[in-house]
């Protein structure tokens, strides 16, 4: 079975905290070192399981984290794509030249 998740990735430690204590008070979330693959952040993310999407969906859509402070991306096997939260796509893959 392949390992998919969710996760969000921050530019500063502060706005991965303060996401972190908004979110989980309506999803499960796990804070995480940030993959290597995705080099601009502050090194801190959070996962988010892929069954729980839907909630992370309607929380980013509440404004429970404020949009520009973080990127979305979709992994699987380990290989990031950032998420396009508009178009509900895979933007692109971050590392490994895609």
């Amino acid at each position: 079975m392949r390992a998919r998740y969710q996760l969000l990735a921050f530019d500063s430690t502060h706005a991965a905290m303060a996401a972190e204590r908004s979110l989980k008070t309506r999803l499960p979330v796990t804070v995480m070192p940030t993959l290597r693959q995705i080099t601009a952040a502050c090194g801190i993310s959070l996962r988010i399981e892929d069954r729980d999407g839907p909630a992370l969906d309607e929380a980013l859509q509440d404004g429970l984290v404020p949009p520009g402070v973080y990127r979305r991306y979709r992994v699987e096997d380990g290989v990031a794509a950032l998420w396009n939260d508009e178009t509900r796509k895979v933007e692109k893959r971050d590392g490994g030249g895609n």
